[in-house]
C-alpha cells in the first residue's frame, strides 16, 4: 500500500470540526459557497413547512375565529364526481391514479438520485481535500456525476446494512451509520467500490467510532444541526486522513476526547431529563384529578 504523508492526530472534536471548515474554505471556495446555499435552502424549507403546520393547524384555526381551509375529496383528480354509471367510471380513475403514482414515484426517483449526485459532490470533495488539493464546484460534480451509478449503489448497500443492523433495537443501526461513513469518502480517495469501501470504512473506524460521531456531532449540536452540508466535506477529510495514517502504520488511536464523550450523553441526559418531567407533571394532574375536590 502507498506511502501516505503523516499528519498529526486530532481527537478534539471541535478542532476536527473547525479546522475541517477551515479547509473547506481554503481549498474548495466555490463548494463552499454552494454548500452555504443549500444551508439556507434548507432553513427557509423547514421554516416555511413549520409556519404552514401552524396556521393550519386546529389550534391556530380555533384562535384566529376560522376553520382551517380543506379541499374536498372530490377536489382530487381522481376523486372527481362521479356521473352516471360509477362502474364505467371505474377504469377511468383507477388508471388516473396509476399514472399519478407512476408520476410521483418518478419524482421521488429523481429527488433521491439528485441528491446522492450532489452528497457525492461533497464526498470528492473530502476525497481532494485529504490529499490538500483544491477543488472547483463543477469538478466535484462532473467527478460525481461520472461515478454516479457506483456510488449510488455504495449507499444502497449502506442503507440496507444499516436498515438491517437497526432491526436489532436501534442502536447498532446508530454505531454501523458512523463506522460507515467514510465509504463514500473512500470510494473517491482509494477507488474501492461497494462492500469494499464498506469494509475499508470499518477498518479506519475501528476503535475511533465516537471520534468520527463527535466531529460532526458537537457541531451538529451547537447549531442544531443547520451547517451540517457545510461541515461534512472537511470534518471527513481530516477523519479520513488521520484515520487512514495510523490504521495504515498499524498504531493505536488515541482515545476518544472528553468532548467526545459529553457530545455522546449530552442528548441522552437531555432526552431523560425532559421524558422525566413530563411523566412526572402527568403524574401530578393524574394525581391531583384523583383527588376528592
Amino acid at each position: 500500500m502507498a506511502k501516505h504523508a503523516k499528519h498529526p492526530y486530532e481527537n478534539n472534536p471541535f478542532t476536527i470540526g473547525l479546522n475541517g471548515i477551515k479547509l473547506l474554505f481554503s481549498h474548495a471556495q466555490s463548494v463552499a459557497i454552494f454548500a452555504i446555499i443549500l444551508c439556507v435552502m434548507g432553513f427557509l424549507a423547514n421554516l416555511a413547512s413549520n409556519i404552514i403546520d401552524i396556521v393550519t393547524s386546529p389550534e391556530f384555526s380555533s384562535y384566529t375565529g376560522q376553520s382551517a381551509s380543506r379541499l374536498p375529496a372530490t377536489s382530487m383528480p381522481w376523486q372527481a364526481p362521479i356521473y352516471g354509471d360509477s362502474a364505467s367510471q371505474a377504469p377511468i380513475n383507477a388508471a388516473t391514479m396509476a399514472v399519478v403514482a407512476i408520476i410521483i414515484g418518478t419524482i421521488i426517483f429523481g429527488v433521491i438520485v439528485l441528491n446522492i449526485w450532489i452528497f457525492g459532490a461533497f464526498r470528492y470533495t473530502s476525497a481532494q481535500l485529504a490529499a490538500d488539493k483544491q477543488v472547483a464546484l463543477k469538478e466535484a460534480l462532473v467527478e460525481s456525476g461520472r461515478h454516479l451509478a457506483g456510488y449510488l449503489w455504495l449507499n444502497i448497500i449502506a442503507f440496507t446494512k444499516i436498515l438491517l443492523w437497526s432491526l436489532l433495537f436501534i442502536i447498532p443501526g446508530f454505531i454501523m451509520a458512523i463506522r460507515y461513513s467514510l465509504a463514500g469518502t473512500i470510494f473517491f480517495a482509494e477507488g474501492k467500490k461497494g462492500n469494499a469501501a464498506i469494509k475499508r470504512s470499518l477498518e479506519l473506524t475501528k476503535g475511533a467510532w465516537l471520534t468520527t460521531y463527535a466531529a460532526k456531532g458537537i457541531w451538529n449540536l451547537i447549531t442544531f444541526g443547520q451547517i451540517d452540508t457545510i461541515l461534512q466535506p472537511g470534518a471527513d477529510a481530516l477523519l479520513y486522513r488521520q484515520l487512514r495514517d495510523v490504521t495504515d502504520a498499524n498504531q493505536a488511536k488515541p482515545s476518544a476526547h472528553w468532548l467526545s464523550w459529553l457530545t455522546l450523553f449530552l442528548p441522552i441526559a437531555l432526552f431523560v431529563i425532559i421524558f422525566g418531567f413530563i411523566v412526572l407533571m402527568a403524574f401530578i394532574l393524574i394525581a391531583s384529578g384523583a383527588s376528592p375536590q
